[in-house]
């Protein structure tokens, strides 16, 4: 797992997916979270996920336990790392997942 934010003017370049892996996006999905919901930790094995955090704040719930999220913070699960996420309770939580085939897949 890879976690930064889009807001860190200190690395001008943050590469989520090597050139030489990249095979296409799968899907762009926009989830927007009422407040205290959840989604449940699953993982994928055909596939890595990019999850960018553009509302709210919540908890990423992860193999490497729990991480709390905001607005501006950018997630990459690896094939097979799983993953979940609970909204906060009033600042609700929304994220852009983008499905990403990568080689090995």
């Amino acid at each position: 797992m890879k976690i930064f934010s889009v807001y860190d003017n200190n690395k001008p370049l943050e590469q989520a997916v090597r050139d030489e892996d990249f095979l296409g996006i799968l899907y762009a999905n926009v989830r927007y979270f009422k407040p205290g919901e959840e989604e449940g930790v699953h993982s994928h094995d055909n596939h890595m996920e990019l999850y960018m955090c553009f509302q709210g704040k919540g908890t990423a719930i992860t193999d490497n336990g729990d991480i709390k999220i905001t607005r501006g913070d950018v997630l990459i699960f690896e094939l097979g790392e799983g993953h979940g996420f609970e909204s906060d309770n009033v600042d609700a939580l929304a994220y852009l997942c983008i499905g990403i085939r990568i080689k090995g897949c």
